[in-house]
């Protein structure tokens, strides 16, 4: 009976209503941060002792909660911040609100990002995290998902929940719920804005589609240092094998590290079922 009641929900009730009701405390919780920022609230947060932002109240929780308050992706934000120079070009493939790309255009007057994800909401914040912080000419925001190829893919926006997320939609799902979305690639960026310094790439199991539609600048004579976020548990719900992702990375002559500069074999990376890492070329 379940089944049969959600089925007509989900074919009756448009999904973005199903979005905003699905968790009201933090459906109320978004409306609150939006009239904060309405009526003039920019906190000012104090990331690092030599970053600090200026930002939407939402982004400001998010980014306490992950760069602060979180151990793991903390000591990723510390790896990926001791890696930006003050000339990076940094790619932010999965950007979210952007704060790894608003951190690497902070660097230096030379220092650019382009900050890519599918989801309307999270390239708005980008768009106006780099305008309060007087960088909006050095982080470009594109809303697009990134692949093996260009095309599109289909996708759900999980809405407030999620804080803005898009995910990839499961076959089966209804047409009114899905939301084709423009897929490009890092080579196609490359030709486009130049070849990255760093590579940032967190895209909830679709890692190895990024690094097949990156081989020409994982290969280059100046390839990007690469800040992984390996989501085996989710690759493999998906059907699909992690080995590709590293086997993508090793093959385009990668070593791969752990956040804090240690070596790591492959194997260390497909134990758990959230890995965050590091992969440099030798050369680099």
């Amino acid at each position: 009976m379940r089944s049969v009641v959600e089925h007509v929900v989900r074919r009756v009730v448009p999904r973005g209503l199903r979005n905003w009701l699905r968790d009201p405390g933090a459906s109320l919780q978004w409306l609150r941060d939006e009239a904060a920022f309405r009526l003039g609230r920019q906190p000012l947060l104090y990331l690092r002792p030599a970053l600090r932002v200026r930002c939407h109240p939402a982004a400001c929780r998010f980014w306490r909660a992950n760069q602060i308050d979180d151990p793991e992706q903390a000591a990723e934000f510390d790896a990926f911040l001791a890696a930006c120079t003050p000339e990076a070009l940094l790619f932010d493939v999965g950007a979210h609100f952007g704060i790894f790309s608003l951190a690497a255009a902070i660097r230096g007057p030379r220092a650019r990002a382009v900050a890519i994800d599918p989801s309307p909401a999270s390239e708005a914040m980008v768009r106006l995290a780099a305008r309060l912080n007087g960088v909006q000419d050095r982080v470009i925001a594109v809303r697009a998902a990134v692949g093996a190829e260009k095309g599109t893919l289909p996708m759900l926006d999980v809405g407030p929940q999620a804080a803005g997320y898009f995910v990839w939609a499961e076959p089966g799902r209804h047409r009114r719920d899905v939301r084709q979305v423009e897929v490009v690639t890092v080579d196609v960026l490359a030709g486009r804005f130049g070849s990255p310094t760093l590579l940032k790439i967190d895209v909830e199991g679709a890692e190895a589609a990024v690094l097949r539609g990156a081989r020409t600048t994982l290969r280059g004579s100046a390839p990007p240092v690469v800040f992984l976020e390996l989501h085996n548990r989710m690759i493999l719900g998906r059907g699909e094998c992690p080995d590709e992702v590293l086997t993508e990375l090793c093959g385009a002559g990668y070593l791969l590290h752990d956040l804090g500069g240690a070596p790591r074999s492959p194997g260390w990376a497909l134990a758990p079922d959230l890995v965050r890492l590091v992969a440099r070329r030798p050369e680099l």
